[in-house]
Formats: C-alpha cells, structure tokens, sequence
C-alpha cells in the first residue's frame, strides 16, 4: 500500500484498489462479511436501516469502506443505496467514475425534485449510488434541513440499508446532523494514524450530540491469522467492535 502522510488521502487510482471485487483476497472479503453481520446485529432493535460512516480524523478511510460496507450489504440480496453526504470533499463519484453534475446537493438545494434521475441505478448488483453533487456553500444547512429528513424518508421506504458517507466529526458536525432520523453511526478507524485522542473526542461529541455509535471498523492492520493468508503483500484485518 502506498504510505501517505496522516491526513493526507491516497490518490484515487490508488484508493479504487481497496474496492471489493472478485480479485479481493478472501480474508478481507470474510472480513467486511464479519464487520456486515455485526452492523445487522447491532441494528436490530432500530427502526430505521440508515447508517452513517465517518471517521475521526481526515484520510482514515471512511469513503472507501462505506462503499465496501455497502457493497458488502448488497452481496446478501437486500436493495442498497449509498450517499455521498461529504459535499466538502466528495470522492464516491471519483472512486466509481460516476457523473456529478447532478446528486444530494441538487436535491436538496431544490434544483432538482426527481430523486429517481438523480440515482445512479445498478452501479454494483443491488447498489445505487446518490453521489454528492456540485459542492454547495452550505452543506452543513443542507444536511440538517427538513428537504434531507423527507428524502431519507423516501429512500428509506425503498431500499432495505441506506448508507451515508459524511466528513470527518473532528474537522466539521455533518455527521451528527441526522441522530433523530437515522440508526446510527459507524467510525472508520486507521491503525497507526487515528490517534486515542482523536477517538475519544469523537466519542465525546457524539455522546453531547445524542448520536448513538454503532461500532468502529479498524483498518490498516496487519493480518497474522491461522490460514496462510499473512503471506499476502497487502495485510489487512477489519475489525469491527461493538460498543
């Protein structure tokens, strides 16, 4: 894995590699099966099925496991839709080659009222993709409006699991934005860069926020397990912990 340093991304031809495909190794796949089955359990007292990924810090790898968690959860049959709810930094168009010119922003800035046109449909088998759309002056506004809690309705009452990808809660408190209307969140932490610091704080505000927690998905660790798979160039162990 190319080594970056701590909060800078990785560049998008390098971040499309971790993007699960049939060419994945099968202990990462088993993985995001594992982190899949402990995000049902944890939701299965919830109401609503929409889930918030973030991360504690910038460049910790929220984008590209929301994507895999969601194209994880599409694997098991059950209707997915991402979004892309990072209008600071989007990236979800980028990492999927997808057209941005219409998205979140659009809809909810009233451009556009046809939620159906702005869906990019079948992006993987039972995955479509709202990317964020043209980066807009006020996402914060945005998010917390009442136009985003009726299109989480909307969306909601279509597909089975919703996932947004939402900027980091050290930098900016996008992700706490939607408490009352969504599951909960999920945490991408990055082994050697997410600091217990930076993880307490975002603990921290998400319990002043009222935001419950779902878990945390570690990533960046290395692979030491029982079935030769620590011979593998890129070692990864995805772990996710219930709190």
């Amino acid at each position: 894995m190319a080594k970056v340093k701590k909060g800078e991304r990785l560049p998008i031809n390098q971040s499309r590699k971790f993007i699960l495909s049939d060419k994945t190794q099968f202990v990462i796949k088993e993985a995001y099966k594992t982190a899949r089955a402990n995000l049902v359990f944890s939701m299965a007292t919830c109401e609503s099925k929409v889930v918030i990924v973030t991360s504690c810090a910038p460049a910790e790898g929220k984008s590209t496991n929301c994507l895999n968690m969601a194209i994880t959860m599409a694997e098991t049959g059950a209707s997915v839709l991402l979004i892309d709810g990072d209008m600071r930094k989007p990236v979800q168009h980028s990492l999927l080659k997808l057209d941005n010119k219409k998205g979140l922003s659009s809809i909810l800035g009233g451009i556009t009222s046809d939620i159906g046109k702005a869906v990019k449909k079948g992006v993987r088998s039972n995955l479509d993709v709202l990317t964020s759309g043209p980066i807009p002056p006020n996402p914060a506004e945005l998010l917390s409006g009442k136009r985003m809690a009726e299109l989480l309705e909307i969306v909601a009452n279509h597909y089975d699991y919703v996932f947004i990808d939402t900027p980091p809660v050290t930098v900016v408190t996008d992700a706490f934005l939607m408490n009352e209307i969504v599951a909960g969140i999920v945490f991408v932490v990055k082994e050697g860069s997410t600091t217990h610091v930076e993880i307490n704080e975002a603990l921290q505000k998400a319990k002043m926020m009222n935001a419950k927690v779902l878990g945390m998905i570690k990533v960046n660790c290395d692979y030491k397990g029982k079935s030769g798979y620590s011979s593998y160039k890129y070692k990864y162990n995805y772990d996710y912990k219930n709190n």
